[in-house]
């Protein structure tokens, strides 16, 4: 029986692996946990034990670290010729034309509306509401009720906190953190953060 390998840290590792075997009990799912040193750096010698040709995988990872350690995985087991699969609920409502990408994560009770595209290595969990015509691009992660407004744009490495309600054809630029539970109706540049404990958006370095 072909494996499925859920390969990573954080306590998102625990909560993919559930999904998937929830989801495909006929499935072979193993944990595979990677270590990380005192510098957080990834011992991937437990990845050279896997061979392509005996099953798929997935990365686990949380948002720490701007989402760059979940995407540093996944770059690890591509290399490593390793295919990617998505995970999409059963309990998720897609429409028909949708795009999901390789590594992404679809909780129960996600809508993700017609024409919508999720890239590569996004997490979107549980009450996630994406409308229709939205580019969600690689490796956000949305927390549970973020809602995307029709048309909106969510650049690469973002993540969204619950509460974060994104306005229709509103651009986010990348490596954003909406932290602030409002209603963003504005567009946003690159690098900035809304964290609660400030009063005022943050731009961060090389913005």
């Amino acid at each position: 029986m072909a494996c499925k390998w859920i390969i990573g840290a954080s306590a998102f590792l625990d909560v993919a692996c559930e999904a998937w075997r929830q989801a495909c009990p006929g499935l072979q799912v193993e944990r595979i946990h990677v270590q990380q040193d005192a510098l957080y750096e990834f011992d991937l010698g437990v990845l050279d034990a896997l061979s392509p040709e005996k099953g798929t995988a997935f990365i686990a990872f949380d948002e720490r670290f701007g989402n760059f350690k979940r995407m540093e995985l996944m770059a690890a087991a591509q290399v490593r010729g390793l295919r990617l699969d998505p995970y999409i609920s059963p309990r998720a409502m897609l429409a028909a034309d949708v795009s999901v990408g390789a590594n992404t994560f679809v909780a129960d009770g996600v809508i993700i509306g017609s024409g919508s595209r999720i890239d590569s290595n996004c997490v979107l969990l549980p009450a996630t509401n994406i409308g229709n015509g939205v580019d969600v691009q690689s490796s956000c992660w949305l927390e549970p009720g973020v809602m995307v407004g029709d048309g909106a744009r969510i650049s690469a490495r973002c993540t969204l906190r619950s509460g974060a309600l994104i306005a229709p054809r509103i651009h986010i630029g990348s490596e954003c953190e909406l932290g602030w539970p409002r209603r963003y109706d504005t567009d946003i540049a690159g690098k900035t953060v809304f964290d609660p404990r400030y009063d005022e958006p943050i731009r961060t370095y090389g913005s």
